[in-house]
């Protein structure tokens, strides 16, 4: 039997302490850190994405930050392409890949696989949101179970998001979502994934949060922004994530700084419990408290050499 590749995921919720932990382990382990952070591939956004400093990195490789130089778009295809890329360098030197990162949508492709999509688009996401909202979600729905009855019934009536994604797969690939769905492959289908997911209290985890948030401000997130903003236009990707969006409505006068503020800590907050509830339906992560570092390192070490 072949032996697997081993590749390691460092994932949780936001301010948990990812990057803290993968920084240690690649120490430990002579491992290279890929970033699985949709916004910190955007160069110059750095404040508001709590993006790593060079120092801090401590000597460990890092990749797959401030690589988009321009507002174009960087999507799971992109990420699994470069990361699965990037994984076989490291391997090959010697060295032990490690994702970290938070874009829960990242770390599944890798292991999922990605399906087909025709690149040119005959409909937008936007423009089946403005069906929903003329017609209401009922009536795309119903479209949809007319072409794929077994998804629509999995998803259901009232998730807006999958509802509109899958008739923008319909319609753009002439093929029904739950078709499509079978053709998804990945390119570390040779790999074996040791999936390491960091856990803490509520109210611990809340306090990091907002304690991050207040440093951010410290270091000069408002200037940030307003420099980003006269640089790159507002259809940027990154000015519609939190922390961007709050702050960019207060220089427009729409809300004072305050309210700015406490939208970042509460937007930031309902996100990490959005990561959470999308990391605990994947039975294969392993879950410690980040102050258990002997106890991940161990866990981490064992399956690395394993079979091997």
């Amino acid at each position: 039997m072949k032996i697997k590749k081993k590749i390691v995921q460092i994932l949780g919720p936001t301010g948990v302490g990812k990057s803290e932990i993968a920084i240690r382990l690649a120490e430990e382990i002579k491992g290279e850190i890929i970033s699985a952070d949709s916004i910190q591939v955007y160069n110059d956004f750095d404040i508001g994405t709590d993006k790593i400093s060079y120092k801090n990195m401590k000597g460990i490789p890092h990749f797959l930050i401030d690589i988009v130089k321009d507002c174009s778009q960087f999507n799971a295809s992109s990420f699994l392409d470069m990361s699965y890329k990037i994984s076989e360098d490291i391997i090959n030197r010697g060295k032990k890949p490690i994702i970290c990162g938070g874009t829960a949508l990242y770390l599944k492709t890798m292991i999922k696989g990605i399906f087909p999509e025709k690149k040119e688009k005959k409909v937008s996401r936007e423009y089946l949101n403005d069906i929903v909202n003329t017609k209401g979600l009922k009536y795309l729905w119903e479209e949809l179970e007319n072409i794929d009855p077994c998804y629509a019934n999995k998803i259901g009536k009232n998730d807006r998001k999958r509802v509109v994604r899958a008739m923008e797969i319909y319609y753009n690939n002439g093929v029904p979502p739950s078709e499509i769905f079978k053709r998804t492959k990945t390119p570390y289908k040779d790999y074996s994934f040791i999936r390491v997911g960091l856990l803490m209290q509520r109210e611990e985890l809340y306090k990091n949060i907002e304690y991050r948030i207040e440093r951010m401000i410290e270091n000069g997130l408002v200037n940030e922004v307003k420099y980003l903003r006269s640089k790159y236009p507002l259809s940027c990707p990154p000015f519609k994530s939190i922390g961007y969006r709050e702050i960019l409505m207060f220089l427009d006068n729409e809300i004072d700084f305050e309210t700015a503020k406490k939208l970042i800590k509460q937007h930031s907050k309902n996100f990490a419990k959005r990561q959470l509830s999308w990391f605990k339906q994947e039975k294969d992560i392993n879950w410690f408290k980040p102050e258990n570092f002997f106890d991940i390192e161990g866990f981490v070490k064992k399956n690395l050499w394993k079979d091997q």
